[in-house]
């Protein structure tokens, strides 16, 4: 019988003891165990490349049903060893032919990656995302624009065909007054949040899903904040969304992450 031909899958590398809690990887079957170089740490498992190789990971990364369990259990392990030591997570599906590659990057990169480790010991990641319900904002942006103000006046003494055009020029006012007092309330809510964190970032914001197609994501960051800040930090949101609920904005926190918005990048990770 043909032996199974395996990779490695690497979930993070962490610094501390190489002792890690019992583990199952992201096939379902084989033990999360350390490769180590000095005084860092790679989390791996074997997969079958089979299931996991690039031509086959090609075809299943369009496939939800597939990914999602997975996604979940890489997260998991990252999660679980992140409750004892500093992580450094890596993207999900990073997989190596071999621990040699594995091992050479942990060789070139050592100085950066204990750098990271040193940096990141007092700090943890949390995520800050922001909502707007864009009909309670518009109702404001009528009462308070200069620029509705004086259309909505000629609208009330219009004939027909001059209200379509003014009602037009309206909701383009409307809509150029809901974008400027979003981008400036978004700009204004991150960096007063930046002042309580170490560093922060802004992410590509998505789409919701359709049953919430009244709201739009306008703001989604992440932010390395220091431990003994945590509480501040969280009640700086809160006050936030207490300050804007009224104008139809949301903002809610959530934490602690592994820090993936503040690795560095090596260039390309996979060796599979």
């Amino acid at each position: 019988m043909q032996k199974e031909s395996l990779g490695l899958y690497l979930y993070c590398l962490y610094c501390g003891g190489n002792s890690l809690p019992d583990l199952v990887g992201v096939d379902g079957e084989h033990k999360v165990f350390t490769l180590s170089y000095g005084d860092v740490n790679a989390a791996i498992s074997f997969v079958p490349l089979k299931e996991f190789g690039a031509s086959a990971l090609e075809q299943r990364m369009g496939n939800l049903e597939w990914i999602a369990p997975r996604v979940l259990i890489h997260e998991r392990v990252i999660e679980k060893i992140m409750e004892a030591y500093p992580v450094m997570p890596t993207r999900f599906c990073t997989i190596f032919a071999d621990r040699e590659r594995i091992e050479e990057i942990l060789r070139l990169h050592h100085v950066e990656i204990t750098h990271f480790f040193s940096d990141i010991a007092d700090k943890e990641e949390w995520g800050v995302k922001g909502y707007i319900d864009g009909s309670q904002l518009q109702k404001a942006i009528k009462g308070l624009s200069p620029a509705v103000q004086p259309v909505a006046e000629k609208l009330k003494e219009a004939s027909p065909g001059q209200a379509y055009l003014l009602r037009k020029k309206r909701d383009l006012a409307i809509k150029d007054g809901l974008n400027g007092m979003t981008l400036k309330i978004t700009e204004k809510v991150f960096q007063d949040l930046l002042a309580h964190a170490v560093m922060g970032v802004k992410n590509k914001l998505f789409k919701l899903e359709e049953h919430k197609e009244r709201e739009e994501m306008i703001l989604n960051a992440a932010f390395l904040v220091l431990k003994s800040d945590v509480r501040i930090f969280r009640g700086k949101v809160k006050e936030t969304e207490e300050k804007y609920h009224s104008r139809g904005l949301a903002f809610s926190v959530t934490g602690p992450w592994p820090p993936y918005n503040f690795c560095p990048v090596f260039g390309d990770e996979s060796g599979g």
